[in-house]
């Protein structure tokens, strides 16, 4: 793996500005720029005003990075016209934003498992046209773990539609470990998040990766032997203070680059 391959989300920065993010992130040493949420509001959605996403766009590459990935939700459980309409609408602004990955969640009901697969299916063709891939992460519910996750994976069958594993959330949310639970992924992730979690199930995952249950080494050595080249985005960090953040930031990127070369 090379640093070119590596960025963060702005949820670290989640309480400063969209400038510190993208400064923190490029003086690591990082390359590359996720969004989720900024001040408690989310970087772009649909009712992000007109030019938002192209905004974005260029403060990212102004800083020197380039942008990554969007975390978008659903209209989970309405008809699937309405919710398919709005999540294209959502990769609509994803592809503006110069993103190559729309990042999902799935959901805790059950019941709407069926309307989160057809969602995706009814756009991951579009998705495609424009440069970006789908994909869930674990996040509890119906993607707790890789089982849960290949299942939906090969469910929906498309190529353009995989897998952005998240070792830290399989030991929050089930208490498993990700070494163990990653091997059942086979060859089906295209991105990871790099999170890791203390204090087992709803432990504590706002930490330094590295500091935690997480065995970074093992998961991506699992990872690399089924093929995967994707990028990695870090969730979450140590510290309180931007300058705290600023350090975190370093020195996972160092922790990262030193143990876990492909």
């Amino acid at each position: 793996m090379s640093p070119r391959e590596l960025g963060c989300f702005n949820r670290p920065w989640n309480q400063f500005e969209f400038s510190d993010f993208l400064a923190g992130t490029k003086a690591a040493g990082y390359a590359l720029a996720g969004f989720m949420r900024q001040q408690g509001e989310a970087t772009l959605d649909v009712g992000s005003p007109p030019g938002r996403a192209a905004e974005v766009k260029a403060q990212v590459e102004a800083a020197g990075l380039a942008p990554s990935t969007l975390l978008a939700g659903m209209l989970l459980g309405r008809p699937l016209d309405e919710a398919a309409a709005h999540f294209r609408q959502v990769i609509g602004l994803a592809a503006e934003a110069g993103c190559r990955f729309v990042l999902t969640c799935g959901t805790n009901n059950e019941d709407h498992r069926q309307s989160y697969i057809d969602i995706v299916r009814a756009t991951a063709d579009d998705a495609a046209e424009k440069g970006v891939m789908l994909t869930l992460k674990p996040h509890g519910g119906i993607s707790a773990t890789s089982r849960e996750l290949a299942a939906i994976h090969d469910e929906i069958g498309h190529a353009n539609f995989g897998i952005y594993y998240d070792p830290g959330n399989v030991h929050y949310y089930t208490g498993e470990s990700a070494a163990g639970d990653v091997k059942l992924l086979g060859n089906r992730a295209v991105a990871m998040c790099i999170k890791d979690n203390a204090g087992g199930r709803h432990g504590d995952v706002a930490i330094e990766p590295g500091t935690g249950e997480v065995d970074f080494e093992a998961v991506l050595g699992t990872l690399f032997e089924n093929g995967f080249s994707g990028p990695c985005l870090v969730e979450c960090l140590g510290g309180a203070t931007l300058d705290e953040v600023n350090a975190s930031a370093k020195r996972t990127l160092d922790f990262l680059t030193r143990h876990l070369a492909d």
